[in-house]
């Protein structure tokens, strides 16, 4: 090897060697002035460094450094709270007081502190000074839910129950999922109810029923839908003849439940006691649709039947009772009217055609009679309306109208009277009237067959066929 190649080789060689010397100068140099920087810092700092291990708290201040910030800390309005809590935790009122209100001298706006003030005067029962502790919130924040719940309880604490409702749900109104305002809504309704309905009943009871009605009126709207209760309110109102508020509930009901049976046969009362006697029957026989069979409203059918056709009769009718005699067309009066045949039997299919009624004031009944078999037509068509009837007569007359009413009377064949012969067409019917005991005889030989019968004695004989049919 030449020397140049020698020259420059060892020029390579020790190249390394000065870079390396040059780089460990560098770092002592850095170093050095890493750890002056910091004994600097620290001895100004006066404090030495704290070594920390990763997930190791580092250790709390000294308490000569706490003290201060903790004097700092007394002065604001939530430490003030924070003692006003735990004063009311141990029922220490006028402490919790003090400090409540020091809150709200350093925080106006101190809504909780407000809150707390109206919760410690509601407990002492000081409900004004409560009231406005709790209306400054709403000042603040008109949609506080927490001071509505607070006047609510507090109201209902006083008894106030509506007022009470009014803020449980404006709650609701707020916040629809609030659970608690939901409960005491129910709750306080229910007291609420209570109360009313009780006073109610003690009013009914002494027989003041237009209190009573005031105090159940004030109930029933608490539960506009309980149509039980509209019922009772209705019958109420029915007993002291006010028959517009009646009918007024009684059809509330039915507008909620068209098939409740009490509102409709209260209803139905309520149109027979104002004489509209068509509406009437029309409620009970939806009654009787309803519950079919039941007897309360087909006893009432038929009295306003009855009414109903009363309600048209000519004075003629109630003269009837006292006749000296009953006439042919008097009878058939008091069949069609006092029986109600026409709410008993269906429609007849023929028309009767009579020549000798055109102008008497039973026509229309005498034409009924004749076409529910209940009076027979001579071939002549001449019904005779002024002929008296005979106690003969009457009794096959009787006899043909309780088997056209489904009411056949036994065979009687031991009884015998000397004035009905066997082969009469009445015989029969003269034996079974008596054995029922409808026509009394008029001894005990002779049954009075040709004798006519007086108005009174009439309307006895009509009072026993309506036992029959009861």
């Amino acid at each position: 090897m030449s020397a140049p190649e020698e020259q420059e080789g060892m020029t390579v060689l020790l190249f390394p060697n000065k870079v390396l010397r040059r780089m460990d100068l560098y770092k002592k140099a850095i170093v050095f002035a890493v750890w002056f920087t910091v004994g600097i810092f620290l001895l100004l700092s006066g404090c030495a460094p704290v070594g920390e291990t990763p997930g190791r708290r580092p250790d709390s201040m000294p308490a000569e450094q706490q003290q201060p910030e903790e004097a700092m800390e007394r002065f604001t309005p939530e430490w003030a709270y924070n003692q006003g809590v735990q004063s009311l935790s141990q029922e220490n009122f006028s402490e919790a007081i003090r400090f409540f209100q020091l809150a709200i001298e350093r925080d106006a706006m101190h809504l909780r502190a407000y809150l707390s003030l109206g919760d410690i005067y509601s407990m002492q029962q000081e409900y004004l000074v409560a009231e406005t502790y709790y209306n400054k919130v709403l000042k603040y924040e008109p949609d506080s839910v927490p001071a509505y719940t607070a006047l609510g309880t507090m109201h209902w604490k006083m008894g106030d129950y509506r007022e009470a409702l009014s803020f449980y749900r404006r709650v609701l109104d707020i916040d629809p999922s609030n659970q608690f305002a939901r409960q005491q809504v129910e709750s306080v309704t229910q007291e609420f109810f209570t109360a009313y309905y009780e006073q109610g009943m003690a009013y009914k009871e002494s027989g003041d029923l237009e209190r009573a009605l005031i105090e159940f009126q004030k109930a029933q709207s608490l539960y506009p839908d309980d149509i039980e209760f509209m019922v009772e309110i209705g019958d109420l109102f029915f007993q002291q003849h006010d028959y517009m508020m009646a009918e007024s509930y009684f059809q509330k009901a039915l507008d909620l439940e068209p098939d409740y049976y009490p509102a409709i046969i209260g209803a139905g009362q309520v149109q027979q006691a104002l004489r509209r006697y068509d509406e009437a029957i029309h409620y009970f026989k939806k009654g009787i649709e309803v519950q079919p069979g039941d007897q309360k409203a087909i006893r009432l059918l038929e009295q306003v039947q009855s009414q109903n056709v009363r309600s048209s009769l000519p004075p003629q009718y109630s003269a009837i009772a006292n006749a000296e005699y009953v006439t042919r067309g008097d009878v058939a009066a008091l069949l069609m009217v006092d029986l109600m045949v026409e709410s008993r039997l269906p429609v007849p299919p023929r028309v009767a055609i009579i020549s000798d009624v055109t102008t008497h004031w039973a026509k229309p009944y005498i034409i009924k009679a004749v076409q529910y078999h209940l009076m027979g037509l001579p071939p002549d068509r001449y019904f005779r309306p002024n002929e008296p009837i005979r106690k003969g007569e009457l009794a096959f007359i009787i006899d043909m109208t309780l088997r056209e009413l489904s009411v056949p009377l036994p065979e009687s064949t031991s009884i015998s009277f000397e004035d009905v012969y066997p082969e009469n067409v009445y015989h029969d019917s003269v034996l079974r009237i008596y054995s029922a005991g409808i026509i009394p005889a008029e001894s005990e030989r002779s049954f009075g067959f040709v004798n006519t019968i007086s108005g009174d004695e009439m309307s006895q004989i009509i009072s026993r066929m309506q036992a029959f049919l009861q």
